[in-house]
């Protein structure tokens, strides 16, 4: 195989998410050349880049070559032959051998009959995955919650949720079949990946430069096999997803009906400034931050180990005060960080979750933790088993579980009232 370096440089970049650090098979910390492509595999995720140089199967060691071509000058053409277990290069100036694996231990994707396809706007669906990213769970314990939920049908949303916090968006998109998938977190940061670094191609009715600029860049989506789904960017790449197997929640359940018992519009720099005002102290009280409306002002402060301290900011357009509620300081300045607009905060019941939007971003749930604000003790959460009929006013991550109640005390101290 004859290649310019830039060229494999370029294809070796794209297939990197998908080449493990650790691994228990050897042969995935390579990539497998050969029938005009170029493949990764994490065992999870696979990575399929077009490479019509690649006409002879071979194995290339990732890290080593990688590294290697660092120092290869990128308009060289490199040469990369495969003689038994050695892989060899050479360039004009230079030449270098790597022990290599048997391409036929490499993992390979089996003919599987396809349940159903479609075109889905890349420019709409993307962003959605990565905003609901943020809010999957980071362990395992629990793997329906450790990916983002995929609801395809017309329309499509997209929803992820840790026991805590939750994400729900609804595109403007549709898909020929009603089914939820649930895609691992590491394969949407592949897929984000991957849409970054391949070209977008300009539709063939474009007569001008400004409509393929603007042009909405469409997918390939297809569902096939037991639980995989193959995403195609263009002619260039395509990634192949093992989802993760169960039921996932039902996020609808979860989301607040009727209208709210108070509700306020807040500038998001000022409130991430406030809350981050207050944190150290917060951190001492369990990580809670207060939030108290009344007077067309918003009071946020924090308690803990004899020490109190709170920030005044102005509230736009609420309705419902006085209120109150208290949220985790982590939660609320991760939602907050990075908005520059307006933020509206709804609160429906003492129990149920807080609920925020910010322009067309999706809209985030987050559950308040249960304190004493001097006048009160705290609210007790309600032990529901959920129904169909389930609403916000008994949140659940999953139906089928019991919410813990949270028990009166008159110590000071703070709980978090969760679904977990």
């Amino acid at each position: 195989m004859n290649i310019q370096v830039t060229k494999l440089r370029e294809v070796m970049e794209l297939l990197k998410p998908a080449v493990p650090k650790k691994s228990t098979l050897k042969v995935t910390a390579y990539i497998r050349l050969g029938e005009g492509k170029a493949i990764a595999t994490d065992l999870e995720s696979m990575v399929i880049a077009d490479l019509p140089e690649a006409t002879e199967a071979m194995l290339l060691p990732f890290v080593q070559i990688a590294e290697m071509l660092k120092y290869v000058p990128g308009n060289e053409v490199l040469k990369v032959e495969a003689e038994g277990k050695m892989l060899k290069l050479s360039w004009p100036d230079g030449n270098a051998s790597y022990p290599t694996e048997s391409v036929a231990d490499f993992p390979v994707l089996p003919d599987m009959p396809v349940k159903a396809e479609g075109l889905v706007d890349g420019d709409t669906l993307m962003p959605a995955l990565e905003a609901a990213l943020a809010y999957a769970a980071t362990d395992t314990a629990r793997p329906v919650l450790s990916g983002v939920t995929l609801v395809l049908g017309n329309p499509i949303e997209v929803a992820s949720g840790d026991g805590f916090r939750m994400s729900h968006q609804v595109l403007g998109l549709s898909f020929p079949l009603e089914v939820k998938i649930i895609i691992p977190a590491h394969a949407v940061a592949i897929l984000e990946h991957v849409f970054a670094k391949t070209p977008r191609t300009p539709p063939s009715t474009a007569d001008s430069l400004i409509k393929v600029i603007t042009a909405k860049r469409q997918l390939h989506m297809a569902l096939f096999g037991d639980n995989k789904v193959r995403l195609d960017f263009g002619t260039s790449a395509s990634v192949v997803v093992n989802l993760i197997a169960g039921e996932p929640p039902a996020w609808l359940q979860l989301i607040p009906k009727g209208e709210p018992v108070l509700q306020s519009q807040v500038f998001a720099p000022q409130l991430e400034a406030a809350a981050k005002r207050v944190r150290t102290i917060a951190k001492d009280g369990s990580g809670i931050v207060r939030l108290e409306f009344a007077g067309g002002k918003l009071k946020v402060s924090a308690k803990g180990d004899d020490q109190e301290i709170s920030a005044t900011m102005d509230a736009l357009n609420t309705q419902g005060e006085p209120g109150r509620t208290a949220l985790d300081q982590k939660y609320l300045i991760g939602y907050l960080s990075g908005k520059q607009g307006i933020v509206i905060f709804s609160k429906y019941t003492d129990i149920g979750p807080v609920v925020f939007q910010y322009q067309n971003s999706p809209r985030v749930l987050i559950m308040p933790m249960a304190v004493q604000w001097g006048d009160e003790t705290p609210p007790a959460a309600a032990t529901v088993e959920p129904t169909a009929e389930t609403t916000a006013e008994t949140p659940e991550v999953e139906p089928g579980e019991e919410t813990e109640p949270v028990e009166e005390e008159n110590t000071g101290e703070e709980e978090p009232v969760t679904t977990e």
